[in-house]
């Protein structure tokens, strides 16, 4: 009996030998992918924190959280925060049903996080027993697989229908009426001069909805034009093709020269009013590559990288993230935009609000672009304009 105990203390030592710490824990599963050439894995959600790996693309880690744009992970036995951008989710599933409650646990009992709607593409963590642990913006929280489906599976008619970016245009007349509805009977509310830049936000029978500083109201489409130089010249008169506009539009009223009809409005030049602290610091970094992550002139920018420095610079501090800085300071319309405004813009390489910039006067805006580029000047035409999203004001 001694001998057999001996033999079954053998044993037991040489598993403790082999598995130091006891018995081990499955590995966790591999959830998401980096999709960049590099990518650091940081001690916390924040470019300031400490660098405790550098990821390559194709890396898979276990996601156990997210954070104003950051992703909590699991990499091996190394536990810290990635910018959640650059992750793909291994197995994704969409919601096949209205909508779907987020529980807090896999029990119908427990507290409803949120709702999502039909359609709703979710990055896929953990499944077991009929319950599915997902990711939905910043939460972490369970659904009833039974109404998840493949996104194929999806109907794009029941879809509910994605919110438009809003059209700039351009009164081509010396003085357009602005009515409370869509036709010559409703009320007049007020008057634009020629050159005014307005937001359309729905056109109807020859009529167009445009955003008032603080209202809405109509006004007859066929006395707009669209912000391009082509369509203003020959709405002017001019010939397509002929001699362009300086720049294109600017935010507020163009003066459109080298024309008999122009109208007599000025263009103010790039650094007047506004904030020319942060433009002065914007200028500062023209020239930085442009880097996946990046948030320091010594690494390089990305979008949201480089607006977050530059006001760190300043005193402000910004999350690192397009989406999370659109929630910061206070909100501005497209024609009382000054030097020194962050501009935003929508749908750019993903749904949502995806990029920014710093809005410089002269139609110009400077922003760190993409991979192979640096901090540059753009002017705010062609397919920024179509994605514009909208404009705020941080103040140092």
């Amino acid at each position: 009996m001694l001998k057999r105990l001996l033999i079954i203390g053998s044993i037991v030592a040489i598993a403790l030998s082999a598995f130091p710490f006891g018995v081990q824990a499955a590995p966790a599963a591999i959830t998401h992918v980096v999709t960049v050439e590099s990518l650091r894995l940081r001690a916390g959600p924040s470019t300031s924190d400490e660098i405790l790996a550098t990821l390559q693309e194709g890396v898979g880690l276990t996601v156990l959280g997210k954070n104003e744009g950051w992703a909590q992970v699991l990499w091996g036995d190394l536990e810290g925060w990635v910018s959640a951008q650059y992750l793909r989710a291994e197995k994704v599933q969409a919601v096949d049903a209205e909508f779907l409650n987020l529980r807090a646990k896999p029990s119908l009992e427990a507290t409803v996080i949120e709702l999502a709607p039909y359609g709703t593409v979710l990055s896929i963590l953990e499944q077991a027993e009929g319950w599915s642990k997902v990711l939905y913006h910043d939460q972490v929280g369970w659904m009833k697989s039974d109404y998840l489906t493949e996104p194929g599976k999806i109907s794009p008619d029941l879809l509910p229908e994605a919110p438009k970016p809003s059209q700039i245009k351009m009164v081509t007349v010396e003085a357009l009426n602005v009515r409370s509805g869509p036709n010559t009977d409703a009320e007049r509310i007020q008057m634009l001069p020629g050159g005014t830049l307005v937001t359309v936000l729905e056109e109807k029978d020859r009529w167009c909805r445009i955003q008032l500083a603080d209202s809405e109201a109509w006004v007859y489409g066929e006395y707009l034009v669209d912000t391009n130089p082509e369509a203003v010249i020959e709405a002017l008169g001019g010939e397509p093709g002929g001699e362009p506009l300086v720049n294109t539009l600017p935010a507020d009223i163009a003066k459109l020269q080298e024309s008999d009809q122009a109208l007599a409005v000025d263009i103010p030049p790039a650094s007047s009013g506004g904030d020319a602290l942060v433009l002065d610091e914007a200028r500062e970094y023209l020239g930085i590559p442009y880097v996946w992550g990046g948030a320091s002139p010594e690494e390089g920018f990305d979008c949201s990288g480089y607006v977050m420095y530059l006001f760190g610079q300043l005193g402000v501090s910004l999350p690192h993230g397009a989406e999370a800085i659109s929630a910061y300071g206070t909100p501005v319309e497209f024609a009382d935009l000054q030097p020194g405004d962050v501009i935003f813009f929508q749908n750019t390489y993903r749904y949502g609000v995806s990029h920014l910039g710093i809005w410089a006067g002269n139609n110009q805006f400077i922003h760190a672009p993409e991979p192979g580029a640096v901090v540059c000047y753009e002017e705010l035409t062609g397919f920024y304009l179509a994605h514009y999203w909208g404009a705020r004001r941080i103040t140092p």
